[in-house]
């Protein structure tokens, strides 16, 4: 699906550049689908607590297919801002569906390992999806979005009717973490993967601006964005590998720390050889903040399908956001270079908001009985 997803989102950038975006354009793009898919998502996932998980899924499948095919016919670049909220509209409806029928079907022992290959399957799609829209731009132009939604729609052919929702999955361990600690984790998360999805998609949307700029044409921009997918791939991988990492604060922290100077590094001029380290340390900060968000917000027995929606919709809110706000600065300043140093600083920021939510949240298990209050709940 993220295959199909991005083939189709990474040349709507790339082509809008050609016919005559520029850097503010280009940030608009995220904000036509950002609006939609926060205000869908969270009640998308609330839906599938109430519904067939797969049954919704497929109502967000064959709505974004649908919509990609209609691309085709897109000639300037304001063409694509009244199909991108209904592409999002799908993908609210597909992703929180999807990710709830995961746990559902986890035992306490398998949760980490099957978010994992989960995690591994759409960010593989993701970043070869990103290779090949680059790829395809020169060869095929807008024939691309037909592939995608040909693609997609296949995939009604492997999506299970299963009656699975309604919250009747297995119960999950606590994983030696108490409620309150369980909870900061999860907050702390869900800054952290706003911000990060915020940097994800400033480099999706506003990288061809840069990479026009020095010169370079669509493999270039495929080989250095692709790479930030395959690390985020990559990292999913051995985070399923090693479970030992949740609810520990350094697991969390360093990666985005990494992920930050990767983005100023990507935004320099340096050849593509020099900047794919840090277009890896992004990655590697991407998947470590998604993989935390996804667990910690799934790491319950109970409306599953509305906390993974409410994972979804803070993501949303990050791909609205900070490119917005970073396009504007580019825009304002004549510096393609903004956008990537901005959302880099954006990560920082919510590091340090991190660090002090999961800091309060120590002090107070700390507090005189705090220890037994926590194991009476």
């Amino acid at each position: 699906m993220d295959f199909t997803v991005y083939v189709a989102l990474s040349l709507v950038p790339l082509l809008s550049e050609r016919q005559g975006a520029g850097p503010v354009m280009l940030a608009l793009i995220p904000v036509c689908s950002g609006v939609a898919y926060t205000i869908t998502a969270w009640q998308g996932g609330r839906i599938s607590d109430r519904f067939s998980r797969t049954a919704v899924a497929r109502a967000g499948l064959l709505t974004a297919c649908a919509t990609f095919a209609v691309f085709f016919f897109a000639t300037k670049p304001w063409h694509y801002w009244f199909g991108l909220p209904v592409v999002a509209v799908g993908l609210a409806l597909f992703w929180p569906a999807l990710q709830a029928a995961v746990a559902d079907e986890s035992c306490p022992r398998t949760l980490t390992k099957n978010l994992g290959i989960f995690n591994v399957a759409w960010a593989g799609g993701k970043g070869l999806g990103v290779l090949a829209g680059g790829v395809l731009l020169d060869p095929v132009g807008r024939g691309g979005f037909l592939i995608a939604a040909a693609i997609g729609l296949s995939l009604l052919v492997f999506l299970p009717r299963v009656p699975t929702g309604g919250g009747r999955g297995l119960a999950l361990a606590p994983d030696g973490a108490t409620v309150p600690r369980r909870e900061a984790f999860r907050v702390s998360a869900l800054i952290a993967n706003f911000a990060a999805y915020g940097l994800a998609t400033t480099i999706i949307n506003l990288y061809p601006d840069l990479n026009h700029e020095l010169g370079r044409g669509g493999v270039s921009y495929g080989v250095v964005v692709g790479a930030v997918f395959l690390a985020q791939t990559a990292s999913f991988g051995l985070l399923a590998a090693f479970p030992s990492w949740p609810y520990r604060k350094t697991a969390q922290i360093v990666p985005q720390c990494l992920a930050a100077g990767g983005a100023a590094l990507m935004a320099t001029g340096l050849p593509v050889a020099a900047v794919l380290p840090g277009a890896v340390a992004v990655g590697v900060g991407l998947g470590t903040a998604y993989f935390a968000s996804i667990y910690y917000s799934l790491h319950a027995d109970a409306s599953r399908g509305g906390r993974a929606g409410l994972h979804e919709a803070i993501l949303g809110g990050g791909n609205l956001i900070v490119p917005l706000l970073g396009g504007t600065l580019a825009g304002l300043l004549r510096a393609p270079w903004a956008p990537g140093v901005f959302a880099g600083a954006v990560v920082l920021a919510a590091v340090a908001l991190q660090v002090v939510t999961l800091r309060r949240s120590r002090l107070e298990s700390a507090v005189p009985g705090g220890a037994a209050a926590e194991g009476s709940r």
